[in-house]
C-alpha cells in the first residue's frame, strides 16, 4: 500500500524572483489548482494564467503536469488584456457557429433534451471563461431564441398526420403499367448485392462478380409508380389474389397507402421496402418455395417484407433507447422500432377499403397477424445472433436427420 502523500504534487514557482512552494492533492480540478496559483501570485482568483517551463514551453495547468523543482520552478504569467480579448472573441465565433449548427440540425422532438443540455453546457462555459457582462447577455438571449425555435419545431409526433393513414378513394391514382416479359422475368432475380454476399463465402471481388455477368435486378432504376406496379403484380403473380379472393382495387389501396406512411429516409424509405419484397419474391420463385409452404404463409413473407420497415423515424433503436424517445418508452426498450413498424401495418389494415385480409375469418386473420408480427420482429439486428444460432442448429439437426434415414 502506498503512502498518503502519493495523494498529494508538489509544484514550485518563481514569484517575482522568490520561490513559492505549492502543495495540492492529485484530485483537484484544474479550476481549483488555477485558483491556487492565483493566491499564490497575489491576483483575483479569477485571473486567466500561463505557466511556463524554464526553456519557456507552455503547461497545463492541471494534476497531471510534470513536476519540478526548486531549481527549476515554473514561472507564471497573467494573461493580458488584449490576450483575452482574442480569447473572448474566439469563443463567441464558435458559439454563434454551434448555435447556427444546431438551427439547421435538429429538428425532431426526440434531441431536445439533448439539445438544451449542450446549450446549458455552453452558458456555463462561456461564464467560466470570463466573457463581458453585456457579451454574457447577448449569448443569453441567443441561446434563448434557438431554444424558442426548438420548441416551436417539435411539437409533432409519429403519425401526427392521420391522413396518411386514410385510404385513397382515387384508385386507380397511379398509371397502371404494362410489364414487359423482360421485366416479369428480372423481378425473379437476385438484387447484385445478393450474389455479393454469397461471392463473400467464396472470397470472391466484388469486380469478378461483375465478371461474371450474372443476373440480376436492379432496383434503382423504377419510379415509385414503377415499384407499386410491380408489387401489385408480385401478389397476382405468386396467386394471392385469387387464392385468397383479394379485391384488386383494396390491393391498390393498400399498396399506396404503404407507399405514403413509409418516410423520406436516406435509406428506410420506400425504395427499401421495395427492394425487400422483390428479394422475397426471387427467394421464393427460385427456392420453388411454393412447393414447400402453404399459400397462407407466403402471403404473410410478402407482407411482412412490404411493412417491415413503416413509418421508420431515421435512427435506430439505440438511439431510440438512449434519448429515451416516445417509441422507446411506448415500447419499453424492447425493439421499439420493430413494434412500431408493426402497430403501423395493422393500424392501415384496419382501415376497411385497405384491409386485404378482409376475407379471412377471425382465427386465419389472427394466424397472419401473428406470423407477420413474428417476421417483423426478427428484423431487429440485435436478435440477427440468436436468430442465426436457432436457424443453424436446426439445419444441423436436419442434415443429422437426412443421412440417418438415407439408404446406404
Amino acid at each position: 500500500m502506498g503512502s498518503a502523500s502519493s495523494s498529494y504534487r508538489v509544484i514550485h514557482l518563481d514569484v517575482d524572483g522568490r520561490i513559492q512552494k505549492v502543495v495540492f492533492s492529485r484530485f483537484c480540478s484544474p479550476c481549483d489548482i488555477k485558483e491556487l496559483f492565483c493566491t499564490a501570485l497575489g491576483v483575483p482568483r479569477n485571473t486567466n494564467l500561463s505557466l511556463l517551463d524554464s526553456s519557456g514551453a507552455m503547461v497545463s495547468i492541471d494534476p497531471t503536469m510534470p513536476h519540478n523543482t526548486e531549481r527549476l520552478p515554473y514561472r507564471v504569467v497573467p494573461m493580458t488584456g488584449g490576450q483575452l480579448a482574442d480569447k473572448e472573441e474566439l469563443f463567441q465565433n464558435v458559439l454563434t457557429q454551434v448555435a447556427e449548427q444546431f438551427s439547421r440540425a435538429f429538428k425532431i422532438n426526440e434531441l431536445k433534451t439533448e439539445v438544451t443540455n449542450r446549450l446549458a453546457m455552453l452558458e456555463k462555459r462561456v461564464e467560466l471563461e470570463g466573457m463581458k457582462v453585456v457579451e454574457i447577455d447577448k449569448c443569453r438571449k441567443d441561446i434563448k431564441k434557438l431554444r424558442e425555435e426548438m420548441a416551436s419545431r417539435n411539437n409533432s409526433n409519429f403519425l401526427e398526420d392521420t391522413k396518411k393513414l386514410t385510404p385513397r378513394r382515387d384508385v386507380p391514382s397511379y398509371p397502371k403499367y404494362m410489364l414487359s416479359e423482360q421485366t416479369i422475368d428480372a423481378l425473379k432475380k437476385p438484387a447484385f448485392d445478393v450474389w455479393l454476399w454469397e461471392a463473400n463465402e467464396y472470397h470472391l471481388s466484388k469486380e469478378t462478380v461483375k465478371a461474371l455477368r450474372l443476373p440480376t435486378f436492379d432496383a434503382w432504376q423504377w419510379e415509385p409508380n414503377e415499384m407499386l406496379s410491380c408489387l401489385e403484380h408480385m401478389y397476382h403473380d405468386l396467386g394471392l389474389v385469387k387464392e385468397f379472393n383479394i379485391n384488386p382495387i383494396t390491393l391498390k389501396r393498400w399498396l399506396l397507402c404503404i407507399h405514403d406512411n413509409y418516410k423520406n429516409n436516406p435509406f428506410h424509405n420506400f425504395r427499401h421496402c421495395f427492394c425487400v419484397t422483390q428479394m422475397m419474391y426471387s427467394m421464393i420463385c427460385l427456392c420453388s418455395l411454393q412447393e414447400k409452404f402453404t399459400q397462407v404463409e407466403i402471403l404473410i413473407l410478402m407482407t411482412a417484407a412490404v411493412c417491415h420497415d413503416l413509418d421508420h423515424p431515421g435512427f435506430n433503436n439505440t438511439y431510440q433507447v438512449n434519448a429515451k424517445t416516445e417509441l422507446a418508452v411506448r415500447y419499453n426498450d424492447i425493439s421499439p422500432l420493430e413494434n412500431h413498424h408493426c402497430a403501423v401495418a395493422f393500424q392501415i389494415f384496419s382501415q376497411p377499403d385497405c384491409n386485404i385480409f378482409s376475407n379471412f375469418d377471425p382465427e386465419a386473420f389472427k394466424l397472419i397477424r401473428q406470423g407477420t408480427i413474428t417476421l417483423i420482429l426478427a428484423t431487429d439486428m440485435a436478435r440477427h445472433g440468436e436468430i442465426l444460432d436457432s436457424f443453424k442448429q436446426k439445419v444441423d439437426k436436419l442434415t443429422t436427420q437426412m443421412k440417418s434415414t438415407s439408404p446406404v
